[in-house]
């Protein structure tokens, strides 16, 4: 396993820890989990050793890099010891606008073709909604029908169809606004699109239900019992049920302080592949991803793992 950090939380209202990183010098310190450009390593090194860290995530809009711009990132992370592990795309697939999904498509097939040539593992999407709103997390009935179903498939065969991908595999990752979300249905989907570089970008937190959120263990045994053979990437976070609301409120919040099984976790993603990229996201700040990362390194340590170093 390899560890880093992913997508900063800007908004104060969804963060884990309820500030928000809004200003250019708050960005700049989190670069080291949002690099934009090949000229950021030497700037985020120290700070990738400090937390024990190996991997990054490809830097936004780098479907409109050059692809000479493309290979000089990917080699220069290559020389550093840097895996280059997660890209995503923010397009809505299911848009009820067909011209629209036709152009995100195309977009999408670009952003996978320049991954490719940094040699980023793989690019994740949300199933994403019916819903008129178009944002990607918006609830809607029609995501929970055999049509649905079908649609995602067209569409994530039509993304595939003639890429000539040798490094990056397209992940889906699962929410709770559509049928993508428990593990038997997740490898229903996956087995019916049948693609060898499709798979499952995990993110055990999402995949929380009413059963599961004081057994977060069966949930995980559950999903890598049934996909472990889809699982590129994933992601590690905490989920606490919030008391104080009249209607349902689950948060993220800071590892440790919500309902995870971290131990079991961890040592289900041990038995991947040992570069597999983990990613703490969605934090405010430095201290809170340091906070995460340390307390993953510990229950790792506890569970007889580690992470790969940057070499």
């Amino acid at each position: 396993m390899r560890l880093g950090g992913l997508y900063p939380m800007e908004a104060p209202e969804r963060s884990a820890v309820g500030t928000g990183a809004k200003n250019s010098d708050a960005q700049a310190k989190l670069r080291f989990v949002l690099p934009e450009s090949v000229d950021d390593f030497d700037d985020i090194v120290a700070q990738l050793d400090r937390y024990g860290l190996s991997t990054i995530g490809t830097p936004r809009g780098i479907e409109n890099w050059t692809s000479d711009d493309c290979v000089a990132f990917g080699e220069r992370a290559r020389e550093l010891g840097i895996v280059v592990g997660e890209g995503s795309f923010g397009g809505n697939l299911m848009s009820a606008d067909g011209q629209l999904v036709d152009q995100r498509i195309e977009a999408l097939r670009k952003a996978l073709q320049s991954a490719d040539l940094v040699q980023s593992s793989t690019h994740h999407i949300l199933v994403g909604t019916k819903d008129s709103s178009d944002s990607l997390l918006a609830p809607h009935p029609y995501m929970f029908t055999d049509e649905a179903k079908a649609e995602l498939r067209e569409a994530t065969l039509r993304v595939m169809d003639g890429l000539d991908l040798q490094h990056t595999r397209l992940l889906i990752e699962p929410y709770n606004n559509s049928f993508y979300y428990q593990p038997e249905d997740i490898r229903e989907f996956l087995d019916s699109v049948g693609h060898p570089m499709v798979g499952l970008q995990l993110d055990i937190v999402n995949m929380i239900a009413f059963d599961t959120i004081y057994d977060t263990t069966s949930l995980i045994n559950r999903t890598f019992d049934l996909l472990s053979d889809y699982i590129h990437a994933a992601h590690i976070k905490d989920m606490h049920w919030a008391p104080g609301h009249l209607i349902l409120k689950w948060d993220e919040v800071l590892i440790g302080q919500g309902v995870l099984d971290l131990k079991t976790y961890l040592q289900r993603l041990g038995e991947l592949d040992p570069d597999l990229p983990c990613y703490c996201e969605h934090l405010p700040d430095e201290e809170s991803y340091a906070h995460n990362f340390a307390r993953i390194h510990e229950a790792a340590g506890e569970a007889g793992l580690s992470f790969v170093a940057r070499s």
